[in-house]
């Protein structure tokens, strides 16, 4: 007794317009008059759905996923054989990167290409996106930048100065003696405000702001009245304000948080904290070089300015003798390590 015939077409499952009952079934094609005609036939040869190809729905493939389609009507067939519906439906869209995602030795060639690229893409082309981002970046969102910084550290850390009008006086003597001493179109572009501010937690510190604002903290000039201190401290972060370290850093963190939530999606909480966690260590490590660039223009621009550049070296000999080379994070979150500055700037002193 023979066998019963073999049926045509591709093998798989199918689900009824508007039912959940999932059964055995059969795609097949023919032409028609209007074109190009699907069917889906139950093992018994009972049509479960028919339409006109063109009106199909066809998913894009999706790793080993079985392959679907849907028609008009509701009703759904799909098929584990990719090889199979691909031969008789054609390659679908979608279908050079579902070949890629086949576990292929191509595919691990494919993983360390697109590894190599994000990272020659941070390493490289990270520096050029900030370097255009900074040249494009219009004075108004600067003074916002600034703004902003100011806003969340008086609410977060810091209060209003306690000095004395004669003590806030003398700095600002200083400072406008090295900002004297500028080219002027190096003082046209930023503000260079000098403010102060009371910031316990932060201890004898200075820092720099995007738009040109320096901020003195009071344990700065209480702890420091030598001039030639306060010229070489000020004069650093002139340096940061003059080469644009502040917004380099920036955008610096910003692009590199961007650059992990393209490749990642919308990242969750979780991830994100981790995002800025390694941005904020990548941002310290990257300002380093920096801080370096700027002791080297502080320096110029003190002597320039006929203050003793040593002053600078004098400064940080002296957090170092207090903080015993245990800076506070506060203090560590702003500069590298005072042992390795001092032997830095003594050695630049040395060159000038």
């Amino acid at each position: 007794m023979s066998g019963a015939p073999s049926l045509r077409g591709l093998r798989g499952h199918a689900y009824a317009a508007q039912t959940s009952h999932r059964q055995p079934a059969r795609l097949l094609l023919s032409q028609a008059a209007a074109g190009t005609k699907v069917e889906i036939q139950s093992e018994e040869q009972a049509i479960i759905g028919a339409a006109l190809l063109s009106e199909v729905k066809i998913d894009t493939p999706l790793g080993r996923a079985p392959r679907k389609l849907t028609l008009p009507d509701g009703s759904v067939f799909e098929t584990d054989d990719h090889g199979g519906f691909d031969q008789l439906l054609g390659r679908q869209r979608g279908a050079a990167l579902h070949d890629l995602e086949a576990f292929r030795p191509r595919l691990v060639t494919f993983v360390v290409f697109c590894i190599a690229a994000v990272w020659m893409l941070w390493r490289y082309g990270l520096d050029v996106i900030v370097a255009v981002a900074v040249v494009l970046t219009p004075p108004v969102l600067i003074e916002q930048i600034d703004k902003g910084s100011l806003q969340s550290l008086d609410f977060a850390m810091a209060e209003p100065s306690k000095l004395s009008s004669e003590e806030k006086e003398k700095a600002k003597r200083i400072y406008d003696n090295l900002l004297a001493t500028l080219p002027a179109a190096e003082k046209k572009q930023h503000s260079f405000d000098l403010l102060f501010r009371d910031i316990p937690d932060m201890g004898p510190n200075a820092f720099a702001l995007p738009g040109g604002t320096v901020v003195l903290t009071d344990a700065f000039v209480e702890m420091f009245p030598e001039q030639d201190v306060v010229a070489g401290v000020l004069g650093h972060e002139i340096g940061h304000v003059v080469e644009e370290h502040g917004l380099k850093r920036f955008y610096r963190s910003l692009g590199l948080y961007m650059l992990i939530a393209f490749l990642a999606g919308d990242p969750g909480p979780i991830l994100e904290d981790i995002v800025l966690e390694g941005n904020l260590l990548l941002s310290l490590s990257y300002s380093r070089s920096q801080e370096m660039s700027a002791d080297e223009f502080g320096l110029r621009l003190a002597a320039e300015a006929g203050f003793d550049p040593a002053g600078l070296a004098q400064f940080f000999s002296k957090v170092q003798e207090l903080y015993g080379g245990r800076e506070p994070a506060q203090w560590m979150s702003l500069h590298p390590s005072s042992s390795e500055r001092v032997e830095a700037i003594e050695a630049l002193i040395e060159a000038l």
